[in-house]
């Protein structure tokens, strides 16, 4: 897994504050990668490819710490389709299951065969749209209408990537003063990448909390800190 950390000057719009990291710095890689992801779900969605579909949101995911605020879930979702609609023709999030659309199974649902955690794609169907999820290396297909615990996935929380893996993970860490904050998180969130990891939050906050004697992170210091480019 290659480790993306880097501490660039606290200028721009998008910034913590200036005592923090700048997401400016870091974040042309982040947007790219959730523009080509998604713009790759799009193509595959709107063709009625649900494997392709599936397969091109796995590569890319945000994570956060918090669901709300700057930093949130639900902030990121949103930037992320305004940088949808202005990088893919013919994408339009302002309905709420547009082609293409990822979203996050958010409570169980036996009779479907879904259950909380589940992600999935809107896909075309002739002149419908039905939501596909993969199913042991096949694809179930649910009508968008019998859907009713579910939110897009641009974005999702740490605690519910738990068990999940993504090609590249953009980890937005929450500010020091955070509660939730802690050894436990940081590990979760870094490990959810198999092949790239985008870390943003403060080198002193990453820092303490990776100097916790935990066991299972072991040798993550090293992982971070040593191959920052």
């Amino acid at each position: 897994m290659r480790a993306g950390i880097r501490r660039p000057p606290p200028s721009g719009r998008e910034t913590w504050s200036r005592s923090t990291w700048s997401v400016r710095g870091i974040w042309p890689a982040g947007r790219e990668g959730a523009v080509q992801a998604g713009r790759a779900v799009n193509k595959a969605a709107r063709a009625g490819d649900a494997p392709a579909a599936l397969e091109a949101q796995s590569r890319f995911r945000i994570l956060c710490a918090h669901r709300r605020g700057d930093y949130g879930v639900s902030t990121w979702n949103t930037r992320v389709e305004g940088w949808l609609a202005a990088a893919v023709e013919g994408f339009d999030p302002s309905t709420r299951w547009y082609v293409g659309r990822p979203v996050l199974v958010t409570a169980n649902d036996h009779e479907l065969r879904l259950y909380n955690g589940d992600a999935g794609v809107a896909v075309a169907d002739g002149d419908r749209v039905r939501v596909a999820f993969e199913r042991r290396g096949g694809v179930l297909t649910v009508s968008q209408a019998r859907l009713e615990a579910v939110e897009t996935l641009y974005a999702m929380t740490i605690h519910k990537a738990q068990g999940s893996q993504v090609g590249t993970a953009a980890v937005l860490l929450p500010a020091p003063e955070s509660r939730i904050l802690t050894r436990e998180l940081l590990y979760t969130a870094v490990t959810r990448a198999q092949e790239r990891l985008l870390l943003v939050g403060l080198e002193a906050t990453i820092r303490e909390a990776v100097a916790r004697p935990v066991a299972r992170v072991s040798g993550l210091r090293e992982r971070l800190w040593d191959k920052r480019g």
